[in-house]
């Protein structure tokens, strides 16, 4: 595993390389790498990820209400 410190040092090295671009392509690929060894770390350091559950729905019916309904039931006319 590449320790943190030396990640630390890459992100300075392109920190430094996008301030004294004047190139906005260069620029953005500076960003893009610090954005990238970001990821190195965070995704190194995050073993199990959140998973979300899916929303309880009740098992009860929901009534429509339609102007020109007559009742309730479906084949209420």
């Amino acid at each position: 595993m590449i320790s943190s410190e030396h990640i630390l040092s890459q992100i300075e090295k392109q920190i430094h390389k996008a301030k004294m671009e004047t190139n906005e392509q260069v620029t953005r690929e500076a960003f893009a790498a610090i954005r990238a060894l970001c990821d190195v770390v965070l995704d190194s350091t995050i073993s199990v990820s959140p998973i979300q559950s899916a929303p309880v729905i009740s098992g009860q019916p929901i009534a429509l209400k339609e102007e020109d309904a007559n009742g309730e039931s479906l084949f209420d006319f």
